[in-house]
């Protein structure tokens, strides 16, 4: 029988292949249109973090609101290293090093997808949409497996 830490791993692997399953099928599906999907996977991920986790945009500032996602990720999540916020006039720009989607990130990558189903830019676009009432656009999505670094960024637009 496996251990309690066993399973956890386990389970982080299951996750991880139901992601990868996720992008890979919707890429093979629409190819690059699939990036449309981005906004409907952040607003649901961002109501389960309202929902479970405690996060509160509503009259919040937008940086405040950036930040505590990353604080949540970091110190409640646990799902990378270090995670940096930038915003500068309609742009948000993320620096996230040590993610624990790297496996799977890599994965995408070597099959000839760009993943698209990451949930800090995501999630950050969808709050900042909401508390904004703004639309969001992809701008900078490179992620490098062998420095397990990513830099993320999107605009925001009337």
């Amino acid at each position: 029988m496996a251990t309690e830490e066993e399973k956890k791993r386990n389970l982080a692997r299951i996750n991880a292949m139901i992601i990868y399953g996720l992008e890979k099928g919707l890429w093979d599906l629409f190819g690059e249109s699939a990036l449309a999907v981005t906004t409907t996977v952040g607003e649901g991920m961002l109501e389960i973090m309202e929902k479970n986790m405690g996060l509160e945009i509503a009259d919040e500032e937008p940086e405040d609101v950036l930040t505590e996602i990353g604080r949540i990720f970091i110190d409640e999540i646990g799902i990378a290293r270090e995670f940096e916020i930038v915003k500068e006039g309609n742009t948000v720009s993320f620096h996230v090093d040590g993610c624990v989607l790297m496996h799977t990130e890599k994965s995408l990558i070597a099959d000839g997808i760009k993943p698209f189903v990451c949930p800090y830019l995501n999630i950050a676009a969808a709050a900042m949409r909401r508390r904004l009432g703004v639309k969001t656009s992809v701008q900078q999505f490179d992620v490098d497996p062998e420095t397990h670094h990513c830099h993320l960024q999107f605009a925001m637009f009337k």
